[in-house]
């Protein structure tokens, strides 16, 4: 058993290695920013210890890290202090893992070990968080997970509320992207070979598919009709601002893809799931449901 320190383990990523790091038996710590929230009290009820702090908190998090074997970690992108507040969290998190000596398995983005300026704040963080983690003698697993298969239940985006598929891409545009369910599966294995991760850095991607697939999957699993319809880049640009417009158009220009096949062949442990497979884990009655 391995005493781990999960940090945002309310979110998509944090939540769901808590949970698998519980089901493996490991003793788990919760650092959450507000322990009565439907779920940390999960959590709780799950067998995790809730500890209360955030990522600007050095003092919570040097506590809540004592006596940690290994820390699973990311930082947080769109805060009101833009990069600078990501980066700052990065660096306390590496921080903290060095003096308490603990295997620290932080979750990055695809690409972050090259310091190559995107202009898009989230990704060129996280290249300056790994840079600096590549200056200090901490005992590090990073993994770089590409865009996520759950973004999609963001229904005011995706519009499947809608009974369409919408996204800026291409039809036909292939998108690397990852469940965060094979994020957890990897830093929990990770997290349980430290021999084999620690210094290594793993680009993380679950299955590639157009739009045109991904609705055709989800028409099958919903047994309805989810046709696709591409946003014009310009209303995203007025909707979600000009750094998730300029990263679509960058996924849109992009012959760059990772060799899924490989990587599931390198680790077999990982319960690894296609863009099909994840779909039917979904609660789409719940995800659907209009408020």
């Amino acid at each position: 058993m391995t005493t781990v320190l999960v940090i945002g383990a309310t979110g998509k990523q944090g939540g769901a290695v808590a949970e698998l790091l519980l089901k493996h038996g490991h003793d788990v710590t919760a650092y959450v920013r507000s322990p009565e929230s439907p779920a940390a009290q999960g959590l709780s009820a799950a067998g995790a210890r809730l500890v209360t702090g955030d990522l600007a908190d050095p003092e919570a998090l040097a506590s809540a890290v004592r006596g940690v074997d290994a820390i699973f970690g990311l930082s947080v992108p769109f805060g009101s202090g833009g990069k600078d507040e990501e980066v700052a969290q990065g660096r306390l998190l590496v921080d903290v893992a060095l003096r308490a000596d603990a295997h620290l398995v932080y979750s990055s983005v695809r690409g972050a070990d090259r310091l190559v300026e995107t202009d898009i704040d989230h990704a060129d963080s996280k290249q300056l968080v790994e840079a600096y983690l590549r200056g200090q003698q901490v005992r590090a697993t990073v993994l770089g997970p590409v865009y996520f298969m759950e973004n999609v239940l963001n229904v005011g985006f995706s519009r499947l509320t809608d009974g369409v598929l919408a996204n800026p891409l291409s039809a036909g545009k292939p998108l690397d992207q990852v469940t965060v369910r094979d994020i957890a599966g990897l830093a929990v294995h990770a997290i349980e070979c430290p021999d084999r991760f620690v210094g290594e850095r793993v680009d993380v991607v679950s299955d590639r598919v157009t739009g045109e697939q991904a609705a055709a999957i989800l028409s099958d699993v919903l047994g309805r009709e989810i046709p696709y319809q591409r946003l014009p880049l310009d209303q995203v640009r007025q909707w979600a601002g000009d750094e998730i417009a300029d990263m679509f158009q960058l996924f849109e220009d992009t012959t760059d893809f990772l060799d899924a096949a490989a990587l599931h062949a390198t680790y077999p442990d990982v319960a690894w799931h296609s863009y099909a497979d994840w779909a039917r884990t979904v609660d789409w009655e719940l995800v659907l449901r209009t408020p």
